[in-house]
């Protein structure tokens, strides 16, 4: 039976107003969280935040030399011995580091092919991206299943997009398979042909063209913040629910950091939604 959280969600407000606005610490947001959810519930919140695991490592072994992300679980320090730690990581990391230094027993990825049935060679960073999205899929959370795959298929898209442009092949650049790949890969439709099937491809091509590289990243975090609103229209006071907060909270964290304008409309965007979303049922106000 799945977990309420009928009081947590009702003070979400509280809680996020207590953030500085100035300076939004996600951090000590999630860290709060951990202290008032179910701990299985919290390992789903930990995989909201793996996206700057994901960064950190990349960042570490492509030798990228990024500035370091703090908002992962793992400390830099970690890094600085990472084959010494590697089992402190996920599987996915593990797995995958052990088989780009050619060491140990890593299990090697099945030969994707494109719908002719020809090998598609992958870079490594697109490799990594499939393997982190087949690990999400052992977590059985609707929002998490469905959250990911939207993500990853918004990703694929906007590659799609950004490759037909530069007149790049596509396939190589696509994140694992599917009818919805294959339609990205052969296609000649301005659309991609997928008006059907992908209902928010028509604000997406439109968003891909605005020049305005901030414009650009502040729609398509709106686009994401609405599809984290479909995705628990029927979610009050589950998991879900906080699911879904800490995506939108992560985008305020973003912003904050990138447009403090931008920022604070998102800061009071969220507000709001919480003001007039979370209220406990009656039977818990007497």
């Amino acid at each position: 039976m799945a977990r309420e959280y009928y009081y947590l969600i009702a003070g979400l407000p509280d809680i996020f107003l207590d953030q500085e606005r100035k300076d939004f610490n996600l951090i000590k947001l999630k860290d709060e969280m951990k202290e008032m959810l179910h701990p299985d519930d919290y390992k789903l919140v930990e995989l909201l935040f793996f996206e700057y695991d994901n960064y950190n490592f990349q960042n570490f072994l492509f030798e990228r030399k990024q500035e370091f992300s703090p908002l992962g679980k793992f400390p830099q320090e970690v890094y600085n011995e990472l084959e010494d730690n590697l089992d402190s990581f996920p599987e996915y990391i593990k797995s995958f580091y052990l088989l780009y230094k050619g060491k140990g027993n890593a299990e090697q990825p099945e030969e994707t092919t494109d719908y002719a049935g020809e090998k598609i060679e992958k870079n490594p960073e697109v490799r990594f991206q499939e393997a982190f999205h087949s690990y999400i899929k052992q977590f059985d959370n609707r929002f998490i299943s469905r959250w990911f795959s939207f993500i990853r298929n918004l990703n694929n898209v906007l590659t799609a997009i950004s490759c037909r442009k530069h007149n790049m092949e596509i396939a190589p650049q696509m994140v694992g398979g599917g009818e919805l790949v294959e339609t990205l890969t052969r296609s000649q439709a301005p659309d991609f042909g997928l008006k059907r099937e992908v209902d928010y491809i028509e604000p997406l091509l439109q968003i891909t063209e605005v020049n305005d590289i901030m414009e650009r990243e502040r729609r398509l975090d709106l686009l994401k913040w609405e599809m984290a609103d479909d995705l628990t229209t029927f979610d009050y006071f589950n998991i879900e629910r906080i699911l879904a907060f800490f995506v939108k909270a992560g985008m305020v964290h973003r912003w904050s950091k990138l447009d403090a304008k931008v920022g604070a409309e998102m800061f009071e965007k969220l507000v709001k939604e919480l003001r007039e979303t979370y209220e406990l049922p009656k039977e818990f106000e007497k």
